[in-house]
């Protein structure tokens, strides 16, 4: 009766501990499906006051823990949960022990975690998990020294596979070995088939990994990495692409394909008509010249490079945790009392470099008191800067951004793996906001931007990481790119890139061409889509895609027929965007001046249709480099920290760009809003601008367009249709024949003369003087008048 009674107790005791394992498991199963990296843990505060985990709380730091330790494979505790509660309630025989069982069990799932960090260290699982987690990191750094990889490779799979046979059941175990005994007794009478059956899954699994991601991605709340772009090569822990392993699975699938094409008959006269037909074709597309002055070379979307080029940001960094975040809130309730303003917080989101506290004032609390408090809250705060959204638009809070103790980096690849990047036609990688979402705009409905920002506010930094957005984005075949730099220091990284239509410009002579050149095709552009009847060059590209071999003829031969200001395009077109660093230098050279900015304006005003698109940056925004035409025709703005109030002011029409962070901190006034919206800009560092340089150089040189360089000389400055020259005043010939007769001239006195108004009467000065008829300004006192016209 004693061991009956005995052995009814152990029975409820397994029992019990079968169904806390069964719950355990099935919370943790929970927990993982819904983990959102915005919910707090132990690391970090969270992005929100709502945990968006099923389990809570508890459930959100839970599958942070698993995530952050065992990466990917935080999966293989559910199963073998589920396992070992079976076996609790099952009872496990004498000599079978359960402890045994999940040793081994917990053996295969670190070597399985030390594999997946070994051979992907590159893939991240939204933007923080990686595959194997930091159990396998922290091994492999113990292993690789004393095994280096090979050693490394065959201790892990041994250990894996002798591991996950002792877990197993003596019954699985049997049948697991009977069942290789048998594939080994009739392999050689299937060889074959099974040769021909592999090769069929190596050259059709591409396609069923595609159908089963859009499949995924029509799903509602599928999770956002798989529609993450898929990597094609990994970097070795030196820096180094390593494509053994791909090239291996090259060289094994040709063997394959090889092995089968054997005992397959070849029909010589099947290849004959095939090469018969290839000449054909051959001679069809030879007879006639393809226009095509922006590119020649065939691109396709699998020539993009890879996001494995960039190095991989570091799985932790310091973050403001709920203590801190609280404390601030409380210190800063209690400044806002000291001055009578009621009122309470109502949400923190904390972003890389600064927090945002949501303040909702009483009703007899004027909003202009709040306003005036920055310097008052900075002090409080002991923060480096404060900013006041008062209010935030749409909401009935009051926005007060304070700088945080540590600052985040933003790295570019995390921002680049975000499924919108794909969508937009010329991604403009902004970085993250204050609740530290990560956004992308588009260029091209922005369509023009204007930059500012000071020596070390990261402005630089900002457009090297846009253009290396675009190389990841576009082929030389779908987007060319002119760039300015006079100080040829910042672009000089892109020179030799296929997407160049010239190389790196650093004079303000062969600028003016390059806008020249840009106008003109621009016109030809517009006239493109007129003679296609289409309104945009995304409408055009389709038509022209779908022309025929004899339409295409037909529009050549126009084309010969029609003089330089009648022809037009008939093939796809590829988008322009025309970067100017340092704009402000060239805008204080008086002599081209004026060209400069009478280009710039029409570019603006009229190419946006046609696919070329302006990205002007400056360090100082003075009024006399941005003027009123530049700053009506460009209404999208990025300033990053700038000097003064005046500043701000001439960028984005408000004061706050002078309170911004350096090393990124900006303010985006986006087209039709009222109020700018901050971010942190993304880093990218050179060496990473450096290989995905080095991939698109190896697929040749860039063809360069002759004469987009060719600098203007004195007398061409002015000689535009759109500028002010002596062509465009009818009275120049007879001003100029009065002046030669005078010892000294003046603008008011040509104004007297001739019955003028001062602004042209000042204009023909400026001519006369470029033409070398009279001397340089000398004050108040008259110019001297030199002699006849340098024509």
């Amino acid at each position: 009766m004693k061991w009956y009674r005995a052995r009814k107790s152990q029975k409820k005791w397994d029992n019990f501990k079968s169904a806390l394992l069964f719950c355990l498991t099935v919370f943790l199963a929970l927990s993982l499906f819904s983990y959102d990296p915005r919910d707090p843990s132990l690391n970090s505060f969270g992005l929100h006051l709502k945990v968006f985990n099923a389990c809570g709380y508890v459930g959100a730091v839970l599958s942070d823990l698993f995530f952050q330790m065992f990466g990917l494979s935080a999966w293989l505790f559910v199963p073998g949960g589920f396992a070992l509660s079976w076996k609790f309630f099952k009872r496990p025989r004498s000599g079978e022990a359960a402890w045994m069982t999940g040793l081994f069990y917990f053996l295969s799932f670190t070597s399985l975690c030390c594999l997946l960090n070994l051979y992907f260290p590159h893939i991240l699982f939204y933007e923080r998990v990686s595959l194997g987690g930091a159990l396998g990191t922290i091994l492999l750094k113990a292993m690789i020294p004393l095994f280096h990889t090979l050693g490394t490779t065959l201790i892990l799979c041994s250990v894996l596979i002798l591991s996950f046979v002792f877990s197993g059941h003596s019954l699985m175990e049997g049948r697991l070995f009977g069942l290789i005994s048998r594939l080994f007794k009739y392999a050689p009478h299937f060889g074959s088939l099974l040769a021909r059956g592999f090769s069929f899954v190596l050259n059709q699994t591409p396609h069923w990994f595609e159908v089963f991601r859009q499949k995924i991605k029509s799903i509602p709340w599928s999770w956002s990495f798989l529609n993450r772009p898929a990597e094609k090569s990994w970097k070795s822990d030196d820096g180094n692409e390593s494509s053994n392993s791909d090239e291996t699975f090259k060289i094994f699938k040709e063997q394959i394909s090889s092995d089968f094409s054997e005992d397959v008959p070849e029909d010589a006269d099947s290849e004959e008509e095939n090469e018969n037909s290839e000449t054909e074709e051959e001679d069809d597309e030879d007879s006639f010249e393809e226009e095509a002055p922006l590119y020649a070379k065939t691109f396709t979307s699998d020539d993009l490079p890879s996001l494995s080029l960039l190095s991989s940001p570091p799985l932790s960094s310091k973050k403001i945790n709920r203590e801190e975040a609280q404390i601030l809130s409380r210190k800063l309730m209690d400044k806002l009392n000291q001055f009578s303003i009621k009122g309470k917080v109502t949400a923190i989101k904390t972003g890389p470099a600064v927090t945002l506290f949501e303040f909702r004032p009483d009703d007899n609390v004027k909003i202009s008191r709040i306003s005036e408090m920055a310097n008052d809250i900075s002090l409080a705060l002991s923060s480096e800067s404060v900013r006041i959204i008062a209010p935030i638009p749409g909401r009935d809070v009051v926005g007060i951004e304070a700088s945080n103790t540590h600052r985040e980096t933003v790295y570019l690849k995390t921002l680049l793996g975000q499924p919108e990047f794909s969508t937009k036609s010329l991604p403009l990688v902004l970085g993250r906001r204050a609740d530290n979402e990560g956004v992308i705009e588009d260029l091209a409905r922005i369509p023009h931007l204007l930059i500012a920002g000071t020596t070390g506010s990261g402005k630089s930094q900002f457009v090297i990481s846009f253009i290396t957005s675009l190389l990841f984005r576009h082929t030389p075949e779908t987007l060319r790119m002119i760039l300015i730099d006079p100080k040829q220091v910042d672009l000089s990284a892109f020179k030799d890139v296929p997407h160049l239509l010239s190389p790196p410009i650093v004079s303000v002579g062969e600028t003016i061409s390059a806008l020249r050149w840009a106008i003109t095709e621009m016109e030809k552009r517009y006239r493109s889509l007129a003679q296609f009847g289409v309104r945009d060059l995304n409408s055009f590209n389709k038509i022209a895609g779908k022309l025929s071999v004899r339409e295409q003829r037909e529009h050549e031969e126009w084309n010969k027929k029609s003089t330089g200001s009648d022809d037009y395009y008939y093939q796809k077109l590829p988008l322009i965007c025309l970067i100017i660093e340092e704009f402000g230098d060239l805008m204080t050279d008086p002599q081209f001046k004026r060209s400069i900015e009478m280009c710039v304006v029409r570019l603006a005003q009229k190419a946006r249709a046609s696919g070329i698109h302006l990205v002007l940056a400056m360090q100082s925004p003075r009024k006399d480099v941005i003027t009123g035409l530049i700053k009506t025709n460009i209404p999208g703005r990025i300033s990053f920290k700038v000097a003064s109030g005046t500043d701000s002011r001439v960028i984005l029409d408000e004061v706050g760009a002078e309170r911004l962070l350096s090393h990124g901190d900006m303010l985006f006034l986006q087209p039709g809003a009222s109020k700018p919206l901050r971010f942190h800009g993304p880093f990218i560092g050179e060496e990473d601008v450096s290989q995905v340089v080095d991939y698109w150089k190896e697929f040749g040189e860039p063809e360069y367009i002759s004469d987009l360089r060719e600098s203007p000389s004195k007398s061409q400055s002015f000689s535009d249709d759109f500028s002010d020259s002596e062509e465009s005043d009818p009275m120049y010939e007879e001003i100029l024949n009065y002046v030669q007769s005078c010892s000294t001239i003046s603008a008011s006195f040509l104004q007297r003369k001739f019955r003028i108004g001062y602004p042209r009467a000042a204009r023909l000065i400026e001519i006369l003087y470029e033409e070398g008829v009279i001397g340089p300004p000398q004050g108040s006192k008259p110019r001297e008048v030199l002699g006849t016209a340098d024509k």
